[in-house]
């Protein structure tokens, strides 16, 4: 996948080397402001659903609207990287973070942040994401009322509505997690694994990826539902993880032979040439498959141009946020430490708005009620993350830490780098014998300065 040109390259460092494992997640600040933007992406994706022509495949959602054209290809040009530029970004950091910490930490760390998130979403976001896509459904006169308690239902009503909804990329990721911990692991123990890696041209960056755009390709080839439309389970479906799983690969090949991103970031702007000339063709062959077209050649294009744009498109946005190396200001830092709790809970609030759009706005524009679902369930969603969750217990139970702590507040900053996360702690304070012992040390220095003066 497009990590760029293999000329002028810098010396390659071994992926065994731990040299300055950890630097690059404080030196590349504009990852954080990528994420942020990540977050809104994908809260704008969802706001397109109810206005889409054809619907999206295999998508149960909580109404149906007036369908607009604009929101219908809004969708699809973010739906082909906005997963991607997390996948490559979580491989990033869980390289990073393997290499620095070994496989315990990586999976205790990764159990932590997105096994207790999940749990909580299962507990709390998906009851509310069904009973408001029940209500939405009972308003539409698609159910009768009473299907909202026997919760049974006739005619295959139902058979995209039951899985983990939004929440299916924190299972797959732990996944990965997983699985790159084994391989690890088995790297490191078994000679002969390691061996292995010699017969592969490792030195050359575009090996790697050019192995995981052809299994993205591949994928797509027999599966285009992937990326064009949606697998909803409450497992993986096997098409999907190993589609996503070749994205999350690609983001530890970045890590291993371009650490500090300064490939990526000189590239961007190719990159996004290539992804521009991909990205047209993807398109209107995606709208071609979706109208009900079949055919071999047009087929392996899609997949080809589907990969593809998604790959130059999420390298170029990552580039581009690599060339900032200067600390980010206040807002972005607070819209990225926002952006995992807007990623949980904007799901159910955006859905009941566009129940409410939908009756209570009938005459307005579809285009603008994308836009006031978007607005809305943002704002929403960082209002209850200031006062639920940033400094709550919830918030720490959850994961999610405070890092605007300013220097007004703390005697002093011990800045220790825990996985891809800052963390400022308190340093104790001085005990008063130590600082009423330097005192007087300063007082007879000064003393015998006078002396010396006045002796001269």
């Amino acid at each position: 996948m497009g990590i760029g040109s293999p000329h002028n390259r810098p010396a390659h460092r071994s992926a065994g080397s731990t040299e300055h494992v950890g630097a690059s997640a404080k030196s590349l600040p504009g990852l954080d402001a990528l994420r942020g933007l990540a977050a809104l992406g994908v809260v704008l994706l969802h706001a397109c659903v109810p206005y889409m022509n054809p619907k999206v495949p295999g998508l149960a959602w909580s109404t149906m609207d007036q369908p607009h054209w604009i929101a219908s290809q809004c969708f699809w040009l973010i739906e082909l990287f906005i997963m991607p530029v997390f996948l490559i970004l979580a491989g990033y950091f869980a390289w990073i973070s393997l290499k620095r910490s070994g496989v315990k930490r990586l999976i205790q760390s990764r159990t932590r942040r997105l096994l207790v998130p999940l749990g909580f979403g299962a507990i709390v976001i998906l009851p509310a994401d069904l009973y408001i896509w029940l209500a939405g459904w009972v308003a539409d006169g698609k159910i009768p009322l009473r299907k909202m308690k026997s919760l049974k239902f006739a005619d295959g009503v139902d058979q995209d509505l039951w899985g983990l909804s939004h929440l299916w990329f924190l299972e797959y990721l732990f996944l990965y997690m997983l699985v790159l911990g084994l391989a690890y692991a088995i790297y490191q123990r078994q000679p002969f694994v390691s061996r292995l890696f010699h017969f592969a041209p490792v030195g050359n960056r575009l090996f790697f990826p050019s192995v995981l755009f052809a299994v993205a390709g591949l994928t797509l080839l027999f599966h285009p539902e992937v990326v064009w439309g949606f697998q909803h389970r409450f497992y993986p479906v096997f098409s999907k993880w190993i589609y996503s799983g070749a994205f999350f690969a690609a983001g530890v090949c970045v890590a291993t032979f371009d650490q500090e991103m300064r490939t990526l970031a000189r590239f961007a702007i190719r990159n996004a040439g290539y992804a521009l000339a991909f990205t047209i063709p993807a398109m209107l062959l995606g709208n071609w498959h979706l109208s009900g077209g079949d055919q071999a050649f047009a087929n392996l294009t899609l997949a080809i141009t589907t990969t593809a744009a998604a790959s130059f498109i999420t390298v170029s946005l990552i580039g581009f946020a690599a060339r900032f190396r200067q600390p980010i200001r206040r807002p972005w830092k607070y819209l990225a430490a926002a952006s995992f709790w807007i990623y949980l809970v904007h799901h159910p609030i955006l859905g009941l708005m566009q129940i409410d759009f939908k009756w209570m706005l009938p005459a307005t524009s579809p285009v603008l009620k994308v836009l006031f679902g978007w607005v809305a369930s943002v704002s929403l969603s960082l209002l209850t993350y200031e006062v639920w969750i940033r400094r709550s217990r919830l918030g720490m139970l959850l994961g999610f830490n405070d890092s605007f702590t300013t220097a007004k507040t703390v005697t002093a900053k011990n800045l220790v780098l825990d996985d891809e996360e800052i963390t400022i702690f308190k340093l104790p304070k001085r005990s008063t014998a130590i600082e009423r012992d330097e005192n007087q040390t300063m007082d007879g220095d000064k003393s015998d300065r006078g002396s010396v003066k006045r002796a001269a």
